[in-house]
This record gives structure tokens, sequence and C-alpha cells, in this order.
């Protein structure tokens, strides 16, 4: 060996022991740092032609098991769901309370059982009347409560929502740039340990918010990617977006499009919401859109079945000694008053079998003024219809044509009514009409009072039963729903109330594989009549098939809402209507003076898949409503026609518009056909065909209802029985076969009894939230609703429990595998220093040698 060679290799050992310090150094200086994963240099002989040439640097090694940093971050992905479920589980529990307690809903509502029984001792003593209404208003007002604070929690979950896509963006950043850091320090053989503990520390920060796969590149970078393939980190970083919403109401869903969609710049999906399993945003998504919209399917089932139950039973019942001599029902119908301007055929009811309807007057002794029935009244020629003809109508279930319509049900009472006298004064004020949608009935005489019994049969004192009112929503004179009671179906004499419309309707809970067994046909209409075409369904169609085919069938083109349905032009008017391929038709009406009728009869005359017509929604509130029979949007234009100084166009205002929406909702293990009217108006489903017996139409098959949806935030005690507790049902209207007449009792308590019993008794629930069909009483139902919480909580929270204590467990074999032992570092320091000063010694040595032979050249 030269000693020039010599030198050389001394030197490498010299500079190889230092890097080894350095990195030890290092080590040890990030000890304590989170996610720094410890560093190795390991020498390499250095050779030159075969000779050694002394050692030089080797790769820097980091110690990474990388299957056990993927089971890291799959835990920590577990873990950050249950962490936010568990911020969440302990809230809803407050508001659900403890089965037991009195600050729960089910204690609220054996509450409510109590004071019914209590009342039925007494009741006339007006501290029991009033017991009653606080209790229901106490109840009423905690299902309230709990849906306030229910809905700001999926509220809060979906700004969180927003907040932790902006944490993802972050870290998706955070991995291109180190990326590209890491590639570049590659190609030019740089250290690029430390970049790539950083990204590491952003993978597993990133694992919190969701579920990941990771793949690495030949030269150094690293894919990321959703678990269903969705890129994140590619040759850029992916932008993940979520505008959250400003309010949240029962009935939205994200199934619905009624939350902003989570999205992903790589992705063409709508939204990727699906495609995260595990993660704080799974979690967030969970609680927004499953755990707290299952919790509120359930109270609003037990609260919408309460109300129907109670208020089924109350309207049997009567308020003597007070005086009611005026009732106005709940039930809201589609606008009765103008049918042929609506463009719709009037609702109809009539009897089912011999089932008939008692109305009787009575004075403020509880004795009987005038009494009649409703089939006698129908079908007499002394009373006139709405049309003011003394004609005789049929409301049995076997007349020719079924069903008598609302204006006249309402107008044979009236003239019965003014026909009856009172201290030998006819009751020419009496009135009786829907002229709001409504049924108002009014005596005209504050002293008698109105009341209704339902029974078996038409003759005096027959049995009292709930008599079966057959209800035609579409007025094809069939049937397409059976309601309980002439007082019920109209809500004259409710309990409880809702303080918004019955705008939604819900299938029952089905399998998602759902079809329906046979070719069905129904129709949808809101207080302004029938909405588009009667729809039309295959065999074997999907729910998602039948919402699909509501939405396009519902898209209309509405005017403005006008105060007249007639204007008088000085210029003829041109109207144009188009779809996506062109025209569709065109047409032109001349000058004068033109009815809103005229305009869509112009239309329907031209024989086109244009439809029109006109419709009333209110006094003096009008609208011309312009659809495709197709189920396609269309385009509306319109020239001319000059109104004053305006013109047809602008008086009209035509805007495309989607009346009616539907969409499948996931609940509970199933799935909801939901159908909503979008301006919150009463909602009406009608089959065709729709016979009730035999079962066989769309809505028998799916059992769409009124929905049950939201009713525990809207429910709460009449407002006039909140003034005045006296207006609780006690007693029932009864007959006294000596005399032959009905009378009121003061003592009566039949209804109170009843109440209390209906409160008790079991009824069949449908599945809601993740409870099942089943026959619950209302208490039970709401227990179980409680003790699914409770036991959804501390599962939950096992899971964390476990989830932490497995973190543990691989953050600190992790820590073995990858972290700094100080003994170990000191044990390779004190080998690099040996190694070091055996360097500096061959040196020292190597220049002893060369002074000796400089001094013997000298």
């Amino acid at each position: 060996m030269s000693l020039t060679l010599g030198l050389n290799s001394a030197l490498s050992g010299l500079l190889t022991n230092q890097k080894g310090l350095d990195v030890i150094s290092q080590n040890v200086v990030n000890v304590n740092t989170k996610g720094y994963v410890r560093k190795e240099m390991v020498p390499e002989s250095r050779v030159v032609n075969g000779v050694g040439a002394g050692v030089q640097q080797g790769a820097l090694v980091r110690n990474v098991d990388e299957g056990l940093m993927r089971d890291i971050r799959r835990q920590t992905a577990t873990q950050g769901a249950l962490d936010v479920t568990q911020t969440y589980y302990p809230r809803v529990q407050d508001l659900f309370g403890t089965v037991g307690k009195s600050n729960s809903i089910s204690h609220q509502i054996e509450q409510l059982q109590a004071s019914f029984e209590t009342l039925a001792t007494q009741v006339n003593t007006p501290a029991f009347q009033s017991s009653v209404v606080q209790t229901a208003k106490d109840m009423t007002g905690q299902f309230n409560e709990m849906t306030y604070h229910m809905q700001n929690l999926r509220l809060e979950a979906d700004r969180a929502i927003q907040d932790t896509t902006g944490l993802v963006n972050k870290q998706l950043e955070d991995i291109f740039d180190l990326n590209q850091k890491i590639v570049r320090n590659n190609a030019i053989g740089g250290d690029i340990g430390d970049l790539q503990d950083k990204r590491d520390n952003a993978l597993t920060s990133l694992s919190k918010y969701m579920d990941i796969q990771y793949f690495e590149r030949g030269d150094g970078s690293i894919g990321v990617y959703t678990k269903t393939g969705k890129t994140l980190v590619d040759k850029g970083p992916a932008v993940m977006t979520h505008v959250s919403t400003t309010i949240t109401d029962a009935w939205m869903t994200a199934a619905g499009g009624n939350f902003n969609e989570l999205t992903l710049s790589t992705s063409d999906a709508l939204d990727i919401g699906d495609d995260i399993n595990d993660g704080q945003l799974r979690a967030l998504l969970d609680v927004r859109d499953t755990i707290i919209p299952n919790l509120q399917a359930q109270m609003d089932e037990v609260a919408a079945k309460l109300k129907d139950t109670i208020n089924q039973v109350h309207n049997r019942g009567t308020v003597f000694p007070t005086q009611n001599s005026k009732m106005v029902g709940t039930r809201q119908l589609v606008d009765p008053n103008n049918p042929t301007l609506n463009g719709s055929n009037p609702q109809r009811i009539w009897f089912s079998g011999d089932d008939d309807t008692t109305i009787a007057l009575f004075d403020t002794d509880g004795d009987q003024v005038a009494s009649t029935t409703l089939r006698t009244i129908m079908s007499s020629t002394s009373y006139t219809d709405a049309a003011g003809a003394a004609t005789a109508l049929d409301m049995s279930d076997d007349a020719a044509t079924l069903g008598v319509k609302m204006t006249d049900v309402a107008a044979k009472i009236q003239s019965w009514m003014r026909q009856q006298s009172y201290q030998g004064n006819l009751m020419t004020s009496a009135s009786a009409s829907v002229t709001t949608g409504t049924l108002v009935l009014d005596t005209g005489v504050p002293a008698v009072t109105l009341a209704f019994r339902d029974q078996e049969a038409t003759a005096a004192g027959s049995d009292a039963t709930d008599a079966r009112i057959n209800f035609d929503v579409d007025g094809d004179n069939k049937a397409d729903k059976q309601v309980a009671g002439f007082a019920n179906f109209f809500g004259l004499n409710d309990f409880f109330t809702t303080t918004v419309p019955n705008s939604l309707l819900d299938s029952d809970v089905v399998a998602q594989d759902f079809t329906l067994s046979t070719a069905r046909s129904f129709t949808i209409s809101d207080p302004t009549g029938k909405i588009g075409n009667t729809i039309a369904m295959a065999a074997g169609s999907s729910l998602y098939d039948i919402a699909k085919k509501i939405n396009a069938q519902t898209q209309t083109n509405e005017s403005a809402t006008l105060s007249s349905s007639s204007m008088t032009t000085t210029a003829a008017t041109s109207i144009t209507i188009n779809d996506a391929n062109g025209q569709v038709t065109q047409l032109t009406i001349g000058a004068g003076v033109i009815t809103l009728k005229d305009i869509a009869d112009a239309i329907n005359a031209k024989g086109t898949s244009a439809q029109a017509a006109a419709v009333q929604e209110g006094p003096n509130a009008y609208r011309l409503r312009i659809w495709d029979s197709r189920g396609v949007p269309l385009e509306v234009g319109v020239s001319g026609g000059t109104i004053g100084t305006s013109d047809m166009e602008a008086h009209l205002g035509l805007q495309q518009s989607q009346l009616v929406e539907a969409s499948v909702i996931p609940e509970g293990f199933g799935y909801r056909l939901r159908i909503r009217q979008t301006s919150d108006r009463e909602l009406f489903l009608g089959a065709t065909p729709d016979n009730l017996t035999p079962s066989g139409s769309f809505i028998t098959e799916l059992s769409m209802h009124t929905a049950s949806t939201r009713k525990a935030g809207v429910i709460e005690v009449r407002t006039d029985i909140q003034g005045s507790p006296a207006k609780v049902s006690r007693g029932a209207m009864q007959y006294n076969t000596d005399l032959g007449k009905y009378f009121l009792s003061e003592g009566d308590n039949t209804t109170a009894l009843a109440l209390g019993g209906a409160m008790s008794s079991k009824i069949q629930m449908a599945t809601a939230g993740s409870l099942y069909a089943g026959s619950y009483n209302f208490a039970e139902h709401a227990a179980a609703s409680i003790a699914q919480v409770s036991t959804d909580a501390s599962h939950s929270k096992d899971r964390l429990d476990y989830q932490t204590t497995l973190g543990q467990a691989l953050n600190s074999q992790y820590a073995s595998t990858s972290g700094v032992n100080l003994d170990e570092e000191v044990a390779n320091m004190i080998n690099f220093q040996q190694a070091y000063s055996a360097s500096a010694k061959v040196i020292s040595t190597l220049q002893e040698m060369l002074d000796i032979l400089v001094n013997i050249v000298k």
C-alpha cells in the first residue's frame, strides 16, 4: 500500500465514522420527536481496481416495518371514527334520558297516561283537566326539544364534515409536496430519510380522517387512493369539497339530495361519501345520515301513532258542560270550490257497510235539540247541496256513483242545521263549509252544542263504533284510503295537532331489491289539484325506478300567482313550447278577454305532449301550469299579448318548477320511498285501480301513507285546548232508550277512560329506524329507543376502549422497531468513536513514516 493510498483510506474512515456519529447524534436529539424513525448509516468498503481503498458512507437505512405501519393506519382510521361517535353518543343519551327516570320521554308518556286515568275519576275537576293539558304539553315539548337538538347535532356533524375536508386537503397537499422533494433528492443522491418521515406522518394523519390505500413507485413517490380506488394523490393532490348546509330538518336526507355532496376533484362521481368506509369522515356521515336519522324516525313514529290514536278517541268525545258550537277541521283537502278551473275531479267520501254517523244538537242542559244521521241528510231532498239543489245523494258503498263531494257534505249539513229551531227560533246563522280547504261547522248559536256519534247502523241508538270512511283522493270514485270515524276523518275535535301540512308521503320500510309485483298506476295531487299526468309503472319497477318516474312526471312550468284568472289583451299572444329536441307546439291566441283556462284549453287542443291546466291556490290566487306528458322539461316562450303597459310574458312570468320530489331513503335495515311536495303543501296520492278490498294498488302494495317524519318536532296540544283545558273530551253522546233521544251528561267519563286505555294499549307500530315493526304501547316503544341508544353508546365506548388499547400496543411495537433506543445508540457511538480514533491513529502513524522518509532523503 502506498502512503497516499493509506492516507486516503484513513481519511475515508474519519469521514465515514464522523457521518455515523452525526446520524447517531440526530437519532438521540429526536428521541422524543413524534413520528421520527431511527436512521442507521451502514459503512461500505471502497475498492479501486480490485484494491481496497478504505470505506465510504452507505445509504441511510430507515427501520420501518411497512406491514406494521399499515396496521397502525387502519387502527388510526377506526379509532378516529370511534372518537367522533363517542363525542355524539353521550349528548344523544342526555336527550333520551334513562328508562324510568323523570327526564325520559317514556316517563313523560306514562305521565300523560296517568293524567287521563286520573281525569276519568273526576271529569269535571278543573285541576285534573289542567293537569292533562299541562302533562300533554310537557310531553309534546320534550318531543319538540329532542327533535330540535337532534337536528342541531346533524347540522353540527355536517359542518364538521366541511371542516374535516379542509384538514384532508392539507394532508394531501403535504404528501404531494413531499413526494416532489423525495423524487428530486433521490435523483441527485440526497438524503430523503427525514422527508420520508414527514410523509409517513402525513399519511398517518390522513388515515385518521378516512381509510386509504397507498403504493410506492420506483422513483420513491407514493400514490394515495381511497379504498375503492378514487385518486387522492397522483400527479397532483385531489381536492375534497363539501359545503355545509345552514339548516336541518327531520325530513332532510343525503339520499334525497337535501345535503350538499362530498366531492373529489379527481372523480366524476357526484358524491364520494360511500367511498369512505372508516375514519372521522365516515363517522360524521353516519351521525348525520344514519345514527341520528334512525333515532329521529323512531321518535317520529311514536309521536305520529300517539297523535293519531289519541285524536281518534278524542274525536268520539264531547266536552259538556262546556259548550261547543263551532268545530274547525284539521284535514286539508284539495280546493273543492273551483274543480273546473283546477282541472281535477272533486274528492269524495262514503260509508262502508251499514256504518253511519249521528249528528246532533244539544242545549245547555245536555238535552237533544235535534238529531239525524249523515246518510239521512244526504239522501233527503229536504236539504240542498252545494249547488242549492234539493238532490238525494247516496253515501253507501253500493251506490251507482260512489261518494259524495266535500262541498255537498258541508252544504247538506248546513241546510239541515238551518232548518232546526232553538227556543222557537230557526238557526238561520248556522254554517258549514270547506271554503278554506278544511271543514268548518258552526251552529250559529253559542248555547247550542254540536256533536257526532259514529255507529254501526242508521237506527237511533245503534251501537257506537267508528264509522269506516272511504276517501276518494283523486275523484275517480274509488277509495284510496279508509279512515275510522267521521269527526276523526275531518279532524273536528283533535287533541293533538301539527304545525305543518302533511306534505310528505312514505312507504313502509322495504328491502332494497323490492319491485312491484304487477303494473301499477297512481296520481299525485296537492291543494291546487292533480299534478302532471297519471303515472304508470311497469311490473318489476324498483323503488329507484318509481322515484325517477315521479320526478320526471311532476316537472312543470308555473306562472306567477295571479290575482285574477282572466286578463284583457290588445294584441295577439304567441306561445311556443320547446323541449331539448326542438319545438313541441306553437299557438296564437287572439286579443280580447282571455282566461287562464282559455290558454290551457288552447294548448291541450293541439293534441301534443304539452299539457296545461289553470289552477287555483286560494282566494284570488291563480296559476297557469304547463307540463309534458312524456316527463321531459319544457321551455315556454311567450310573446305579444299586450296588457296595458306590459305584455303576456311579463304578466305570466312562467318558470320551470319541480312541484314534487321523490327519493329512496335508507332507514334502519331497509329503504323507504319518500314523496315530498316541495312547497310544503298537503300532498295526496291516488291509485288507479285502487280498490281497497281486496287490496291491490300502488298504495297498498307499498303501504304508502302520510309520513311520520318530523311529527315529533311539530306535535302540540290544540291551541284552544291549551287556553281552555275544559275543552278536553271527557264524555260522549249517549242514547236514552226510554226517551228515544240522545243526551250529554256532565259526569260522563266514557272518553276519558278510553283515552287512558288508548295510552296503555298495545298497537301495531311500523318499522322505524332500527326498531322492527311490532306491537307496543307508546311508553314501551319510547323505552325501546332509550335502551337502544344506551346499548349503542356502550358498544361504541367498548370498541373505542379496545381500539385505544390496540393502538397503544401497535405503537409500542412500532417504537421498539423504528424508534430510537438510547442504549443502542450509545453502543454504536462507542464503536464509531473507536473506529474514528483508529483512523486518526493510522493517519498519525503515516505522518511519522513520511517524516522518517523525508529525513532519510535529506
